[in-house]
């Protein structure tokens, strides 16, 4: 099972930019939980709390892309290290209002300027799009990618939430911090693996000119986001009901445990089925995985059924960013990769927002249902974009791409039918 990934894993510098990049990517787990559990613990308020992460999760969205298009035209480098210095001044700023109990408007600031990031998760993705060359390793690739991220919500949430409960609120901002400064120094050292600047990009480039597929799967990601920015909240929500809040980054770690083990074993094979049919039955199990959540009597039920509910995310992630893969130029990747995530921002924001609200007003359990509801749209909007994905994943748009190889000289896509054909 692990020898796709060892054999991708054995390409020069690969190891050092994926274990760099993992690193980079800690607030991307632990951020948002970090907020919510520092302005409740500061604050006594969890509308307040979900308030604050929505408007920091709107500007990690509404950023996203206009960074990856930074990042794409003068490079991984010259972008991230003022972006890097942003975070830090953002995160201080935020750290120093939530302890010293200051008004609600210069949370939202400073964790505003803090959410401006860069596109953390694009970043290696962009690297493992320039250093492979196959459909296959592509595919491997992206799914170990996933696996990473997947090792960092196990870690992230768990770790956020002793920290905050157990130590000092605002540490597992600090943690955050810490991690993005110390990894985002070792990626950026590795200048070996860097994609080029695109050639001939300007400030005032209008940039990716988006395919059907990529709008559908970026609909898709909102749904997606609407489910995870409501159940991180609810989870702290209903541990705290049961008089366990320090539970709660324990349960979100065993969600993110199941995704791990998920996309591990999805990306350990190379499927027959056609990639927007696997998306479809993905979305459909991880929409049955999540209503099961809400209806938890426990918080030991919580778990379990979270375990279960978890190997569905990974794999359906990992399905919406080989779509993108597949339809845009690999030197546009960085910006394709950004669309998924300004949905999964969009989505995150209203989930944790509205997850709020219900919560002070109905109990831990609107709050689940919520993350359910989210879910259910992820999938409405999978099957109304199934015929889009569908043409766009096996029509051969990529051929027809400026930077794509003659057919003759391409690898037959393992995971395509044998007609000829991109989070």
């Amino acid at each position: 099972m692990l020898d796709n990934y060892r054999a991708i894993l054995a390409h020069p510098g690969a190891k050092a930019f994926a274990a760099a990049g993992l690193l980079a990517r800690l607030p991307i787990s632990m951020f948002n939980i970090s907020v919510i559990l520092m302005v409740q613990l500061q604050y006594d308020s969890y509308a307040m709390a979900g308030r604050v992460a929505a408007v920091g999760t709107l500007v990690w969205a509404a950023q996203t892309v206009p960074t990856a298009r930074l990042v794409d035209r003068i490079g991984q480098r010259r972008a991230m290290i003022p972006l890097t210095l942003v975070f830090v001044l953002g995160a201080v700023g935020a750290i120093v209002t939530a302890m010293s109990q200051g008004p609600e408007w210069l949370l939202w600031l400073t964790v505003a300027v803090a959410s401006i990031q860069g596109p953390l998760g694009s970043l290696t993705r962009a690297r493992w799009s320039h250093l492979l060359h196959s459909d296959r390793d592509i595919h491997t690739a992206f799914s170990l990618e996933g696996a990473l991220d997947e090792v960092l919500f196990v870690s992230g949430p768990a770790l956020a939430t002793i920290l905050a409960t157990l130590v000092w609120p605002p540490l597992g901002v600090v943690v955050c911090l810490a991690g993005l400064v110390v990894g985002m120094a070792i990626l950026l050292a590795q200048t070996g693996t860097e994609p080029e600047p695109r050639a001939g990009g300007s400030a005032g480039s209008l940039g990716l000119r988006l395919p059907a597929a990529v709008i559908a799967v970026s609909l898709v990601s909102l749904g997606i986001g609407a489910m995870f920015g409501a159940f991180d909240i609810s989870v702290v929500a209903f541990a705290d009901e049961a008089g366990r809040q320090t539970l709660s980054g324990v349960v979100i770690a065993i969600v993110s445990a199941g995704s791990l083990l998920g996309g591990l074993y999805y990306g350990s094979r190379h499927w027959r089925a056609p990639l927007w049919k696997r998306t479809v039955v993905t979305a459909l199990l991880m929409t049955v995985g999540f209503g099961l959540l809400a209806l938890a009597p426990n918080v030991w039920w919580l778990a379990g059924l979270g375990l279960l509910a978890g190997l569905t995310i990974a794999p359906t992630l990992t399905n919406a960013d080989t779509v993108v893969q597949r339809v845009v130029r690999r030197d546009q990747i960085t910006e394709g990769m950004a669309w998924l995530r300004i949905g999964m921002g969009v989505g995150v924001a209203f989930g944790a927002w509205i997850a709020g609200g219900l919560i002070e007003t109905s109990g831990s359990r609107a709050g689940l249902g919520m993350s359910a509801a989210g879910a259910g749209l992820a999938l409405v909007l999978v099957l109304a974009s199934a015929g889009v994905l569908r043409r766009s994943t096996e029509r051969g748009d990529a051929e027809h791409l400026p930077d794509a190889p003659p057919p003759s000289e391409r690898e037959e896509p393992v995971e395509q039918p044998p007609t000829p054909p991109h989070i």
